[in-house]
């Protein structure tokens, strides 16, 4: 990757990546009926000498009836000409830090994911310990309309199993802001693999 800033140009690579975020946001509004809406992308980007660098990229706005809208949708990657360029960051990123991760915890030690933290028997979160096998459900979405009003947005979501959760449910959730939890996918990476 080289960033630029005016004449000055600084190389890294992949390894040098010492954290990334990403989320989805959209922009839009109502007209006659119909919905204008763009799909937003957010990428930011630490790097071990301590930069820190954030990219906001939009897509070209569509138009959508406004009752098909309001149905609401839940999409883990709106339809996107920039999604692949993120992607493009994102799955090399993703590779060495997951390989990063499995070691440390192999090794017995833990790996923190903004509010939650993983160690070899699960993930901690709060005070609340999450054995990686009771984990039923663990990625990351976009919900453009709800009803429930926080449930909308770019949101880690984990569903797992409890004894006597809420309301007499066996599961309990969390919904964590996707730019609340450094790397994300690795995260969704280490909870499949370890789960089962």
């Amino acid at each position: 990757m080289v960033l630029t800033d005016g004449d000055e140009r600084r190389t890294y690579q992949w390894p040098e990546v010492a954290h990334l975020w990403h989320a989805n946001d959209m922009e839009g509004e109502a007209a006659d009926g119909v919905m204008i809406t763009k799909w937003l992308h957010e990428l930011l980007l630490e790097f071990t000498d301590g930069t820190v660098v954030g990219s906001l990229l939009a897509d070209p706005p569509v138009t959508t009836p406004e009752p098909a809208f309001r149905t609401g949708r839940l999409s883990s990657s709106p339809p996107s000409g920039i999604a692949s360029l993120m992607q493009h960051v994102n799955a090399p990123v993703t590779e060495l830090h997951l390989a990063r991760a499995k070691a440390t915890l192999a090794a017995g030690g833990q790996v923190a994911f903004g509010p939650l933290t993983a160690t070899a028997d699960g993930l901690h979160h709060d005070g609340t310990r999450i054995p990686w096998h009771t984990i039923t459900s663990c990625h990351y979405s976009f919900v453009i309309f709800s009803e429930d009003e926080e449930e909308l947005g770019a949101m880690l979501r984990m569903e797992y199993e409890v004894d006597g959760g809420a309301h007499g449910f066996p599961f309990a959730w969390l919904r964590i802001p996707a730019l609340d939890v450094p790397d994300l996918d690795v995260l969704v990476r280490l909870a499949e693999e370890n789960r089962t």
